[in-house]
């Protein structure tokens, strides 16, 4: 039984590696139920179940996962494994948009990792816990941390953490208003997730890519780029990054005047993040399309934007608050003013 799970679990790796997820939480969850004995590949298929379905945006059932993890690591007296755990219970509450809650999770695992002298750990860390400043709005922080990880995993010759903390440097260095910085970023990830055949990360800095022309006005050399991303997260079931492609989509499509097609990908976009439980996409959706209703629902739209920016507040993103104001003082201009590139 239990070399049948084995069998099944390292299977289910390949194809997690492969960036085939839901392949691989199908495999995962046989592996798991045939383990009942075996607390350690018990606890293995707990944690890379958490991961695979992390990146396919079941953020409850992640989080689920990851708490088993490391209830069972703890059990077995490793607590490495269980800080590892933890790390990846943060990057799902961030990914829902706690990025308070992951900050401290993140922080508390940094403690460790530097006290055992784990390196990998405090660059995986390091990482982890800049993407969290980026959600905050502490985008100096975020683009610090992001530099400092990259240091780190380019000392331990970790190829795709480094390609991952170029990606992070492009998301921060758009929303600081540096378009041609996160071109060049995104770029230099995209050139490395190719040379290491990851999907996943090709289509993250296909994406990013996209962003950054649609930031520096060439909104139809983006939505070529958005295919391509898009493309790549449905065959791999990522249906946060795909809702986020479409979101960052709608608003080349807006900024084109191609309203009704903008429409369509916020709206699929939005009822996506409301089964993955992504707050903040919301909010983006919130945004964009209360600019595209004040041309003709005007009371509707100032009543939409009004929310997205109690909602903003109310979860601290500083960004995204931003973004809100910004558009309600356009709205005050009248609709001349209207649509806002947002990055």
């Amino acid at each position: 039984m239990t070399k049948t799970a084995c069998r099944l679990f390292d299977e289910a790796e390949r194809k997690r590696a492969a960036s085939r997820f839901p392949e691989a939480i199908a495999l995962f969850l046989e592996a798991k139920r045939l383990s009942a004995q075996d607390r350690e590949l018990r606890a293995d298929c707990a944690f890379s179940l958490g991961d695979a379905y992390r990146m396919t945006g079941e953020f409850a059932r992640a989080v689920r996962c990851y708490k088993e993890a490391e209830k069972l690591s703890l059990a077995l007296d490793s607590e490495m494994r269980s800080f590892d755990a933890l790390v990846g219970l943060g990057l799902t509450l961030r990914a829902m948009g706690d990025f308070k809650e992951a900050a401290v999770i993140f922080n508390r695992c940094m403690r460790w990792y530097k006290k055992s002298g784990d390196k990998a750990g405090i660059a995986f860390t390091l990482w982890a816990r800049a993407g969290a400043l980026r959600i905050k709005g502490d985008l100096a922080g975020a683009i610090k941390g992001f530099k400092e990880a990259k240091a780190m995993f380019a000392k331990l010759s970790d190829k795709s953490g480094a390609g991952y903390c170029l990606t992070g440097l492009g998301g921060a260095s758009r929303v600081a208003g540096r378009p041609g910085d996160s071109f060049k970023y995104y770029t230099g990830a995209n050139k490395v997730f190719r040379g290491l055949k990851d999907t996943f990360g090709v289509a993250y800095s296909y994406c990013g890519i996209a962003n950054s022309l649609r930031m520096k006005g060439d909104f139809k050399a983006s939505l070529a780029y958005f295919k391509k991303a898009a493309s790549n997260y449905r065959k791999i079931g990522d249906r946060v990054s795909y809702a986020y492609t479409l979101w960052g989509e709608g608003s080349g499509f807006q900024m084109l005047g191609r309203d009704r097609d903008a429409l369509g990908d916020f709206k699929e976009a939005r009822r996506l993040f409301k089964e993955t439980g992504d707050k903040r996409g919301l909010l983006y959706c919130m945004i964009s399309i209360s600019q595209l209703m004040f041309k003709v629902e005007q009371e509707k739209a100032s009543a939409l934007i009004s929310g997205a920016l109690r909602a903003a507040k109310k979860l601290g993103l500083k960004t995204e608050e931003g973004y809100a104001r910004s558009v309600i003082k356009a709205m005050k201009k009248g609709g001349d003013a209207l649509p806002l590139n947002l990055a």
